[in-house]
């Protein structure tokens, strides 16, 4: 009977075990949700495999999960396009720790310059280091791709939290990213 279970719980665990076209389709229709879990994560870290650890960084960038690139950034280096993703993805953590020392402790940052990357919170940073906003009760504004954004901190349960509002044509909040 208990070899029964055992092998039930194993044959249902190696069902639902993720594997690596599991991740290339999840990428292929864009559920960067399911790719960004701890058990891709995991997958990549014991088989080693530095296109799933790329995948998974990349989901969990649009899934706006920065703080999940630290583990693949320090896997990818074996060629170079591994080493450049490798250092997109430490520039976008850099700019985020800069920024909430400049926000939160008052850290000057405006002679730091970092590499152009297309993502929401390099061009909130770009934009702050080089004085391109306007501040207005507590917020500051920004005009990132044509469009208003406003970075402001939040205390939430004792943990500042860098908030950026982005705004539509019609000024209606579009979208809302937390960093901490």
């Amino acid at each position: 009977m208990k070899k029964a279970i055992f092998l039930s719980l194993f044959l249902i665990s190696n069902l639902l075990a993720v594997n690596s076209d599991d991740v290339k389709n999840w990428d292929s229709v864009g559920q960067y949700n399911r790719i960004c879990q701890d058990s891709v994560r995991d997958l990549f870290i014991a088989q080693q495999d530095e296109g799933i650890a790329n995948l998974y960084a990349k989901a969990c960038l649009k899934m706006d999960k920065i703080n999940s690139l630290i583990i693949p950034m320090v896997m990818l280096y074996k060629d170079k396009a591994s080493r450049e993703n490798a250092a997109l993805y430490s520039t976008i953590l850099f700019q985020k720790k800069m920024l909430y020392l400049a926000l939160v402790d008052g850290v000057d940052i405006s002679g730091i310059r970092t590499p152009k990357v297309n993502y929401i919170l390099s061009n909130i940073f770009d934009d702050f280091v080089s004085g391109k906003f306007q501040q207005d009760a507590g917020k500051f504004v920004f005009n990132i791709n044509g469009k208003r954004s406003e970075l402001l901190i939040r205390d939430e349960d004792n943990i500042k939290k860098m908030v950026i509002l982005i705004y539509d044509d019609k000024g209606k909040i579009e979208a809302i990213k937390t960093y901490w």
